[in-house]
């Protein structure tokens, strides 16, 4: 949620706690709308030049600080960048700077351009937000972003309102309009549709890869198809996977159909098979593009789960169901469940095969923990076992669900060879018509 602040509470916000009240310099509090289009001019010059049409910032600090201006000359068409260190005054009437032939850095993001009336990520509250004004702290000749105002009261400031409705409000409700702002700590500007001096996304990832993969897709899909991608590209893999699948299938094919497809290719592995085929069902001629980028291993498994029907079990199977060979021992499955990989999501059923991978039984992780360690598993297994096949339709798989209230059941080739599980989050919603009847 937004953080309302006081002025003063934000300029405290940026103070070090120990230095001493008399001791400290003159602060200003401006709005990025108060400061912008107002006059320019040279020092020892007694008329504008120009006027001040952006500030540009740099983001090797927590809170930006401006480090260029962009200025809209009276006469001609090119706008004049200057860096900062020109700038001798600013106030909300004037800017003054001095005369220097120094280039003006690259800006990671220009306030008007970039941040005013746009998006940005709120990744504190895991939230976008729209800016409507920029709060900005000049001290020591350095300007500072400490805030983005996301309240009403930014607007009105911006339309000439502002005095006339705090005014009424305050006369007719005995209600006192307030800023709402949100620190620029947890704020993270988005991409500026790739111009020159555009935000360097790649310092997102890290900042994102706290935010849980749900939040995440929340927040992808409150974004415009620009900046949905933009932010969708500067995950690392890992954290694109899991946000991919909490992501609704329409903007799941969006993201994967505008991507490079190495990448996506990259990010498909990462996920469970079951996943990976239900965002490649529906992109056609796309699809095979891609799963022809992914290792042979991931590739076949996705091409087995493409090769049946989406409404059947084989459409959603898991083929990451945990397995153990009889012949061994509770001790040695128990100590191979400590190495199985993050993508298993049904590791309380064991099921045991033989050499030639038929299923002959099924044990719990309880039943392993209170078997003696040296027990056999086919002394310990259940071998009246309740399964499916490839062809079983979801609606009969949910079916048995509802029955016995398993959290997975085994998929069954036709010569009885384990081929995988069906989770019964795969058929959630039909068993929930199940249940309820």
């Amino acid at each position: 949620m937004p953080h309302p602040l006081t002025k003063t509470a934000a300029y405290t916000s940026l103070q070090v706690a120990s230095t001493p009240d008399a001791m400290l310099p003159p602060v200003v509090f401006y709005n990025l709308s108060s400061l912008l289009d107002q006059p320019v001019r040279y020092e020892n010059e007694p008329r504008p030049f120009g006027r001040l049409y952006d500030i540009g910032a740099s983001t090797q600090t927590s809170y930006p600080l401006s480090s260029c201006l962009d200025i809209a000359p009276h006469r001609g068409s090119s706008h004049l960048m200057v860096p900062w260190g020109s700038v001798k005054l600013m106030t909300r009437k004037e800017t003054v700077i001095t005369r220097n032939n120094d280039p003006a850095p690259t800006a990671d993001f220009w306030a008007r351009r970039d941040v005013l009336d746009d998006q940005v990520v709120d990744v504190s509250g895991a939230q976008v937000l729209r800016v409507n004004d920029v709060h900005l702290i000049y001290s020591e000749n350095k300007l500072i972003f400490g805030h983005v105002e996301v309240g009403l009261r930014g607007i009105l400031r911006r339309l000439r309102f502002e005095r006339p409705v705090a005014f009424l409000a305050q006369w007719l409700f005995d209600y006192t309009l307030k800023d709402s702002f949100v620190t620029w700590r947890h704020i993270q500007v988005l991409s500026p549709g790739g111009v020159p001096g555009g935000v360097r996304v790649a310092k997102m990832s890290d900042r994102l890869a706290d935010i849980h993969p749900a939040e995440l897709a929340d927040i992808l899909e409150q974004l415009g198809v620009k900046d949905r991608q933009v932010l969708f590209n500067s995950l690392s893999v890992a954290t694109a996977a899991d946000t991919l699948e909490e992501i609704n299938p329409e903007f799941q094919r969006t993201l994967v159909s505008h991507g490079e497809p190495g990448r996506v290719a990259d990010i498909l592995e990462e996920m469970p098979p079951d996943e990976a085929a239900d965002v490649l069902r529906d992109l056609g001629p796309d699809a095979q593009n891609l799963i022809n980028q992914m290792e042979d291993g991931a590739a076949a498994e996705v091409q087995t789960l493409l090769s049946h029907n989406e409404e059947t079990v084989g459409g959603d199977m898991d083929t990451n169901g945990v397995e153990a060979q009889t012949g061994q021992t509770a001790a040695s499955v128990l100590e191979r469940l400590r190495y199985l990989p993050d993508d298993v999501k049904v590791y309380n059923l064991i099921y045991i095969i033989d050499e030639h991978r038929r299923l002959k039984g099924v044990v719990s992780l309880r039943e392993l923990l209170r078997a003696d360690p040296g027990a056999g598993v086919e002394t310990i297994m259940n071998d009246i076992l309740v399964h499916v096949t490839p062809d079983t339709p979801l609606k009969d798989a949910a079916r048995e669900f509802a029955k016995f209230g398993f959290p997975a059941l085994p998929v069954l080739g036709a010569d009885g060879q384990f081929l995988g599980i069906i989770r019964y989050d795969s058929v959630l919603s039909l068993l929930a018509a199940f249940l309820k009847d």
